[in-house]
């Protein structure tokens, strides 16, 4: 059998092959073929390449843990090594690359030399490391949003027990106050006039103040624990229902008010009750002094995609019961659409339009409680309306 040289394993066509850099090395790891790729890639000239061992091509530090070596040995023993790596340029500079070093034995099995090709996977690198980074910035992100999560459910939670605990607390004292004005006024009987009476008659009202906003606050304690116990809710009924209780406050002001059909929902009740209640008395109250108060209560079937311009937590591949209330009442700017259904937040004095500034709140609490939002809309003078979106499951 006549010996073949190790360049004769090596076809010119792959001596031309330019995107890959494809050269032999023999028993010793000297190089004896060198492509077009691998002086593209490495910098090296066929001339400056042949004849070196092939760990000119690794940065120091890996020939410093003898890596060379270890790719040949492994290579012999298993027929092929592979991995990703840095390695070294001509001029010094490293680049990350794909490496297969393969075994080449002659027709008796004798072990040769080997041939090994590199893919240049710098960009595909980069690209990973910047992934990489962006993911650890996205991850520490993300903790620092549990944390403040963390926090603000542990401040909502002591808002709740020092809403529930004070509630409880100013109720006694009330009571007591209450109890001695009315002994007071047993006692003076007609006595009791001129500004004695007046000072008695303000003292009721800041007592009967102060009673609403305790009822208001445990009442938003209460929802802020979750929605609780769910079922079917008609909500044609549970509307009727809120007209009833409502029934003083509406003949006061002369109030129209017309439900449309409105669906069956899943939901709490108690709290549906109350986002009805508190919406409706809410627009009740901020009525024009010379024009009787005209609800109008509506329901429709939308998707997210077509309210999310306006509200961009809707899903929109989701469908909302979208329920509305409109008021002709004295309305409020624009800016303040948020503003108003934050806790205590009050655009008008309490001598012309009473309340404790708790009611929106409260409904708010519970469309978001029943995975939904709500928003209002607008102008001085023109009304306003209450949009709510409730998911359909």
């Amino acid at each position: 059998m006549i010996e073949r040289s190790l360049e004769t394993y090596f076809p010119k066509v792959v001596a031309e092959i330019k995107g890959f850099a494809v050269f032999m090395i023999d028993t010793n790891a000297i190089i004896r073929t060198w492509n077009k790729g691998c002086e593209l890639m490495k910098g090296y000239t066929e001339a400056e390449a042949i004849g070196e061992n092939f760990s000119i091509l690794f940065p120091q530090f890996l020939r410093e843990q003898n890596l060379p070596e270890k790719e040949v040995q492994l290579a012999k023993e298993t027929g092929r090594y592979e991995s990703e790596n840095w390695r070294r340029k001509k001029n010094g500079d490293l680049f990350w690359a794909f490496v297969v070093l393969t075994r080449i034995t002659d027709e008796q099995g004798n072990l040769v030399g080997f041939v090994k090709i590199t893919q240049d996977q710098t960009d595909k690198k980069n690209y990973e490391d910047q992934l990489k980074s962006k993911m650890e910035e996205l991850n520490n992100i993300n903790l620092k949003l549990r944390d403040l999560n963390n926090e603000l459910r542990r401040s909502n939670s002591s808002f709740e027990e020092f809403a529930y605990a004070s509630s409880h607390d100013l109720q006694a004292p009330l009571r007591k106050i209450n109890y001695f004005i009315d002994q007071l006024k047993t006692e003076l009987g007609e006595q009791l006039n001129g500004k004695p009476l007046e000072f008695i008659t303000r003292i009721e009202n800041s007592t009967s103040r102060m009673e609403k906003l305790i009822e208001d606050l445990l009442t938003l304690s209460n929802i802020s624990e979750g929605t609780g116990e769910m079922s079917e809710i008609d909500l044609n009924q549970l509307v009727k229902d809120v007209l009833e209780d409502l029934e003083l406050e509406i003949a006061e002001k002369a109030a129209k008010i017309s439900v449309a059909s409105l669906p069956k929902v899943r939901g709490n009740s108690r709290q549906m009750h109350q986002f009805f209640q508190n919406l409706i008395s809410n627009s009740i109250k901020y009525t024009k002094p010379d024009l009787p108060p005209l609800l109008q209560i509506s329901s429709d079937e939308v998707s997210g995609s077509e309210v999310k311009a306006s509200q961009p937590l809707a899903e929109a591949d989701k469908k909302y019961h979208l329920i509305q209330l409109q008021d002709n009442g004295i309305g409020f700017e624009q800016e303040y659409a948020e503003e108003i259904f934050k806790v205590f937040t009050r655009l008008h004095n309490t001598s012309d339009y009473p309340g404790t500034g708790v009611g929106l709140s409260i409904v708010q609490r519970v469309v978001e409680n029943h995975r939904g939002c709500i928003w209002a809309e607008s102008q001085p003078g023109e009304g306003a309306s209450f949009k709510a979106l409730l998911p359909i499951d």
